[in-house]
């Protein structure tokens, strides 16, 4: 194992751990090599961490947490379900071509959930509070502090969505659009209008007092998901609406995530949906400026 010196907590250095694979070896032996870094990392990882965690794999999935066997096993037997089905939704768009097992880090605390991601942005800034992350960054994984199954199924199909679709260069938005729906489709009960704080009437209200031709850059260009405040709450909303609208042609919309790119929010790639991104703001907004102001435009 290779790891970034200084650091609070184990981080491999992923790009020595690459230059040590042996250049000559078929498929078997990358997974295997890759597979057994994984390992050594969440050895590490979990040595390091203050409560008694400990891993456990299945067909696919690697995890580390201070779970009990048998609450670790319904873990792991959800994600491999999760896998399954995001898989038949997404279709093409879907990809997990990389080697060695997904990653799931499972953390006892928020503290100790919080403490390791800052390791990913020690900015000094403050960010969004979270159940749950896919890091991609390095060899990629997802994160989450939660202990209950029912709220540990929505972080997995969610981030497992952008584990997926990571081989994508997608625009923040769209990406959370899908994770977000495919949330939703896979657990009905999480679209169920019983359990929204807010009905339909508030929450068009709340938009229509956030959004304006500033505010909606934020939305364009991903700042939205990541600052604090009520702001990322109604990206999250307005990225679900939004996808949802562009996903009612299946085909084009395909054409389109394949072709979208976070440098201009897909505004270049909107030409497979048949219209600008701005039409689909002003569907849930009303008329308004809601163009994508890329890189270089005044």
């Amino acid at each position: 194992m290779h790891w970034i010196p200084g650091t609070r907590l184990p981080i491999p250095d992923w790009q020595a751990i690459a230059a040590a694979e042996a250049p000559a070896c078929d498929d078997a032996q990358r997974h295997a090599y890759w597979a057994a870094a994984a390992g050594g990392w969440l050895d590490a990882l979990g040595e390091a961490l203050p409560q008694a965690y400990a891993q456990r794999g299945s067909k696919h999935f690697l995890l580390l947490s201070a779970q009990r066997e048998r609450e670790a096993g319904l873990l792991l037997r959800s994600c491999e379900q999760a896998l399954r089905a995001i898989r038949g939704g997404l279709g093409p768009l879907a990809s997990d071509s990389g080697f060695g097992p997904f990653v799931v880090l499972l953390f006892s605390s928020q503290d100790d959930y919080y403490d390791y991601l800052s390791h990913y942005h020690d900015d000094g800034g403050e960010h969004a509070m979270s159940s749950g992350v896919f890091i991609d960054n390095g060899y990629g994984h997802f994160a989450s502090w939660h202990d209950a199954l029912d709220e540990l199924e929505a972080v997995v199909v969610h981030e497992l969505t952008h584990a997926l679709l990571s081989h994508l260069p997608l625009p923040p938005w769209l990406n959370e659009g899908i994770a977000v729906n495919t949330e939703r489709t896979l657990l009905p009960r999480l679209a169920d209008p019983r359990m929204a704080l807010y009905g339909p009437a508030e929450m068009a209200a709340r938009h229509a007092a956030w959004w304006n031709a500033e505010t909606i850059q934020a939305f364009w260009s991903g700042e939205a998901f990541h600052s604090a405040g009520e702001g990322v709450e109604l990206a999250y909303d307005l990225a679900r609406l939004t996808t949802a609208l562009a996903a009612r042609d299946e085909a084009a919309f395909q054409a389109f995530v394949l072709q979208a790119h976070w440098q201009d929010a897909g505004e270049g790639a909107a030409e497979a949906l048949g219209y600008p991104l701005a039409h689909l703001v002003a569907a849930v907004l009303g008329n308004g400026d809601w163009t994508p102001r890329v890189a270089g435009e005044t």
